[in-house]
Protein backbone atom coordinates (compact mmCIF):
# COMPACT_ATOMS: atom_id res chain seq x y z
CA UNK A 1 0.00 0.00 0.00
CA UNK A 2 1.41 3.48 -1.14
CA UNK A 3 -0.20 6.60 0.31
CA UNK A 4 0.24 9.20 -2.97
CA UNK A 5 1.02 12.77 -1.73
CA UNK A 6 -1.02 14.57 -3.94
CA UNK A 7 -3.88 16.45 -2.64
CA UNK A 8 -4.78 18.37 -5.65
CA UNK A 9 -5.66 14.95 -7.89
CA UNK A 10 -7.20 13.85 -4.22
CA UNK A 11 -9.30 16.78 -4.19
CA UNK A 12 -10.42 16.38 -7.87
CA UNK A 13 -10.95 12.97 -7.29
CA UNK A 14 -13.49 13.66 -4.23
CA UNK A 15 -15.38 16.14 -6.59
CA UNK A 16 -15.59 13.59 -9.51
CA UNK A 17 -16.93 10.75 -7.63
CA UNK A 18 -19.03 13.28 -5.41
CA UNK A 19 -17.87 11.84 -2.09
CA UNK A 20 -18.50 15.36 -0.03
CA UNK A 21 -22.65 14.50 -0.48
CA UNK A 22 -21.94 11.12 1.64
CA UNK A 23 -21.09 12.88 4.49
CA UNK A 24 -22.83 15.70 6.98
CA UNK A 25 -20.01 16.64 8.44
CA UNK A 26 -17.62 16.50 5.29
CA UNK A 27 -15.50 19.60 6.70
CA UNK A 28 -14.81 17.58 9.82
CA UNK A 29 -13.31 14.38 8.25
CA UNK A 30 -11.64 16.01 4.96
CA UNK A 31 -7.82 16.02 7.34
CA UNK A 32 -8.22 11.96 7.15
CA UNK A 33 -9.14 11.62 3.13
CA UNK A 34 -5.98 10.04 1.24
CA UNK A 35 -5.24 8.84 -1.92
CA UNK A 36 -4.11 5.51 -2.05
CA UNK A 37 -2.53 3.02 -4.13
CA UNK A 38 -2.04 -0.75 -4.32
CA UNK A 39 -0.01 -3.18 -6.58
CA UNK A 40 -1.19 -5.82 -8.40
CA UNK A 41 -1.03 -9.14 -5.95
CA UNK A 42 -1.43 -6.77 -2.83
CA UNK A 43 -3.91 -8.01 -0.16
CA UNK A 44 -5.86 -5.25 1.09
CA UNK A 45 -7.46 -5.37 4.69
CA UNK A 46 -4.21 -7.62 5.86
CA UNK A 47 -4.00 -6.39 8.72
CA UNK A 48 -5.85 -4.39 11.82
CA UNK A 49 -3.68 -1.41 10.61
CA UNK A 50 -5.97 -1.28 7.10
CA UNK A 51 -8.95 -2.08 8.77
CA UNK A 52 -8.28 1.34 10.53
CA UNK A 53 -9.47 2.92 7.09
CA UNK A 54 -12.86 2.61 4.71
CA UNK A 55 -11.93 2.56 1.52
CA UNK A 56 -13.29 4.06 -1.87
CA UNK A 57 -12.47 1.93 -4.67
CA UNK A 58 -12.06 4.12 -7.98
CA UNK A 59 -10.14 2.22 -10.45
CA UNK A 60 -8.53 -1.06 -11.48
CA UNK A 61 -9.55 -4.74 -10.28
CA UNK A 62 -10.48 -6.52 -7.03
CA UNK A 63 -10.91 -10.13 -6.06
CA UNK A 64 -13.33 -10.58 -2.97
CA UNK A 65 -13.34 -14.33 -0.86
CA UNK A 66 -15.39 -15.09 1.94
CA UNK A 67 -13.09 -16.06 4.91
CA UNK A 68 -14.97 -19.37 6.48
CA UNK A 69 -14.75 -20.63 9.90
CA UNK A 70 -13.07 -23.99 8.66
CA UNK A 71 -9.80 -21.47 7.69
CA UNK A 72 -10.74 -21.75 3.83
CA UNK A 73 -11.78 -19.33 1.42
CA UNK A 74 -14.69 -18.82 -1.01
CA UNK A 75 -14.69 -16.32 -4.08
CA UNK A 76 -17.40 -13.83 -3.92
CA UNK A 77 -17.17 -11.62 -6.83
CA UNK A 78 -14.61 -9.06 -8.75
CA UNK A 79 -15.13 -5.09 -8.59
CA UNK A 80 -13.89 -3.33 -11.85
CA UNK A 81 -16.09 0.25 -10.81
CA UNK A 82 -16.62 2.27 -7.84
CA UNK A 83 -17.01 0.17 -4.56
CA UNK A 84 -16.67 1.15 -1.36
CA UNK A 85 -14.39 -1.49 0.64
CA UNK A 86 -14.82 -2.14 4.47
CA UNK A 87 -18.31 -0.95 5.09
CA UNK A 88 -19.11 -4.47 6.78
CA UNK A 89 -15.06 -4.26 8.55
CA UNK A 90 -16.11 -0.88 10.10
CA UNK A 91 -18.78 -2.45 12.13
CA UNK A 92 -17.21 -5.50 12.79
CA UNK A 93 -13.82 -4.10 14.15
CA UNK A 94 -12.44 -7.06 15.20
CA UNK A 95 -12.49 -9.30 12.71
CA UNK A 96 -11.71 -9.36 8.80
CA UNK A 97 -15.01 -11.18 7.10
CA UNK A 98 -13.34 -10.51 3.81
CA UNK A 99 -9.89 -11.31 1.67
CA UNK A 100 -10.08 -8.64 -0.59
CA UNK A 101 -6.65 -8.69 -3.30
CA UNK A 102 -5.54 -6.56 -5.92
CA UNK A 103 -5.76 -8.18 -9.51
CA UNK A 104 -4.50 -5.22 -11.14
CA UNK A 105 -2.75 -1.88 -9.38
CA UNK A 106 -5.59 -0.40 -7.51
CA UNK A 107 -6.82 3.24 -6.97
CA UNK A 108 -8.31 3.62 -3.77
CA UNK A 109 -9.70 6.82 -1.69
CA UNK A 110 -9.39 6.10 2.16
CA UNK A 111 -10.74 7.98 4.77
CA UNK A 112 -9.11 6.91 7.95
CA UNK A 113 -11.76 5.74 10.50
CA UNK A 114 -10.72 5.65 13.97
CA UNK A 115 -10.25 9.65 15.45
CA UNK A 116 -13.71 10.02 13.92
CA UNK A 117 -15.71 6.85 14.56
CA UNK A 118 -18.13 8.19 16.85
CA UNK A 119 -18.57 11.00 14.72
CA UNK A 120 -19.23 8.78 11.79
CA UNK A 121 -21.68 6.92 13.42
CA UNK A 122 -23.35 9.63 14.56
CA UNK A 123 -23.44 10.98 10.45
CA UNK A 124 -26.86 10.37 8.57
CA UNK A 125 -25.95 10.50 5.67
CA UNK A 126 -22.53 8.35 5.85
CA UNK A 127 -25.43 5.75 7.41
CA UNK A 128 -27.07 6.08 4.35
CA UNK A 129 -24.54 5.45 2.19
CA UNK A 130 -23.29 2.24 4.09
CA UNK A 131 -26.74 0.95 4.65
CA UNK A 132 -26.78 1.18 0.23
CA UNK A 133 -23.35 -0.56 0.20
CA UNK A 134 -24.31 -3.51 2.34
CA UNK A 135 -28.06 -3.96 0.61
CA UNK A 136 -26.12 -4.40 -2.27
CA UNK A 137 -23.25 -6.86 -1.05
CA UNK A 138 -26.10 -8.87 0.66
CA UNK A 139 -27.65 -8.91 -2.76
CA UNK A 140 -24.38 -10.06 -4.44
CA UNK A 141 -23.74 -12.58 -1.61
CA UNK A 142 -27.39 -14.11 -2.87
CA UNK A 143 -26.68 -13.93 -6.07
CA UNK A 144 -23.18 -15.41 -5.15
CA UNK A 145 -25.13 -18.41 -3.76
CA UNK A 146 -26.95 -19.08 -6.76
CA UNK A 147 -23.70 -19.36 -8.95
CA UNK A 148 -22.19 -22.15 -6.54
CA UNK A 149 -25.30 -23.75 -5.93
CA UNK A 150 -26.89 -23.78 -9.93
CA UNK A 151 -23.89 -23.00 -12.43
CA UNK A 152 -21.51 -26.08 -13.33
CA UNK A 153 -17.99 -25.57 -12.35
CA UNK A 154 -16.82 -24.91 -16.18
CA UNK A 155 -18.24 -21.56 -15.82
CA UNK A 156 -17.37 -20.87 -12.78
CA UNK A 157 -13.70 -21.47 -13.86
CA UNK A 158 -14.16 -19.28 -17.21
CA UNK A 159 -15.72 -16.40 -15.76
CA UNK A 160 -12.53 -16.55 -12.93
CA UNK A 161 -9.83 -17.56 -15.88
CA UNK A 162 -11.41 -14.31 -17.65
CA UNK A 163 -11.19 -12.11 -15.04
CA UNK A 164 -7.64 -12.74 -13.42
CA UNK A 165 -5.86 -13.34 -16.87
CA UNK A 166 -3.02 -10.61 -17.79
CA UNK A 167 -2.72 -10.48 -21.27
CA UNK A 168 -4.46 -13.93 -22.57
CA UNK A 169 -2.22 -15.31 -19.96
CA UNK A 170 -3.32 -17.55 -16.73
CA UNK A 171 -1.16 -19.02 -13.98
CA UNK A 172 -2.43 -20.05 -10.70
CA UNK A 173 -2.17 -22.40 -7.91
CA UNK A 174 -4.64 -24.38 -9.12
CA UNK A 175 -4.91 -26.44 -5.84
CA UNK A 176 -5.93 -23.49 -4.22
CA UNK A 177 -8.29 -21.69 -7.42
CA UNK A 178 -10.09 -25.42 -6.66
CA UNK A 179 -11.00 -24.04 -2.96
CA UNK A 180 -12.04 -20.89 -4.04
CA UNK A 181 -14.69 -22.23 -6.46
CA UNK A 182 -15.58 -25.02 -4.11
CA UNK A 183 -14.63 -28.01 -6.64
CA UNK A 184 -12.23 -31.01 -6.03
CA UNK A 185 -8.97 -30.82 -7.27
CA UNK A 186 -9.68 -33.45 -9.67
CA UNK A 187 -12.67 -31.90 -10.84
CA UNK A 188 -10.90 -28.75 -11.38
CA UNK A 189 -8.69 -30.39 -13.16
CA UNK A 190 -10.37 -32.75 -15.45
CA UNK A 191 -12.46 -29.15 -16.64
CA UNK A 192 -8.92 -27.21 -17.31
CA UNK A 193 -8.07 -30.35 -19.77
CA UNK A 194 -11.13 -29.83 -21.45
CA UNK A 195 -10.60 -26.57 -22.45
CA UNK A 196 -7.22 -27.51 -23.56
CA UNK A 197 -8.91 -30.30 -25.55
CA UNK A 198 -11.51 -28.35 -27.13
CA UNK A 199 -8.74 -25.22 -28.05
CA UNK A 200 -9.83 -22.61 -25.30
CA UNK A 201 -6.57 -22.79 -23.73
CA UNK A 202 -3.25 -23.83 -24.53
CA UNK A 203 -0.92 -26.14 -21.78
CA UNK A 204 2.42 -23.48 -21.42
CA UNK A 205 5.21 -24.88 -19.03
CA UNK A 206 4.18 -21.73 -16.50
CA UNK A 207 0.77 -21.66 -17.26
CA UNK A 208 -1.72 -21.39 -19.71
CA UNK A 209 -2.58 -19.38 -23.00
CA UNK A 210 -5.78 -18.12 -24.07
CA UNK A 211 -6.40 -19.52 -27.52
CA UNK A 212 -10.29 -18.70 -27.74
CA UNK A 213 -11.49 -15.70 -25.82
CA UNK A 214 -14.68 -15.61 -27.41
CA UNK A 215 -15.44 -19.28 -26.30
CA UNK A 216 -13.86 -18.56 -22.85
CA UNK A 217 -16.27 -14.81 -22.89
CA UNK A 218 -19.30 -17.08 -23.91
CA UNK A 219 -18.85 -19.47 -20.81
CA UNK A 220 -17.82 -17.13 -18.75
CA UNK A 221 -21.12 -15.31 -18.55
CA UNK A 222 -19.57 -12.12 -16.11
CA UNK A 223 -20.82 -14.57 -13.48
CA UNK A 224 -18.53 -12.95 -10.63
CA UNK A 225 -18.15 -9.38 -12.09
CA UNK A 226 -20.28 -6.78 -10.24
Amino acid sequence: MEILNDERRLEKLILQYQLKEQFSYYDEYRPYFYLIRFPKGEMIYRNDSQRQYLLFFLSGKVKVCSNLSNGKSMLICFYTSFRLLGDLEFYEMDTTTSSIYAVEPCLCIALRTTPIRSRLLEDPKFLQMISRSLADKLTRATKNSTINLLYPLENKLASYIYQVSQDNFFSENLTQLAELLGASYRHLLRIMKEFVSEGILEKCPDGYHIKDSWRLMDLAEDLYLT
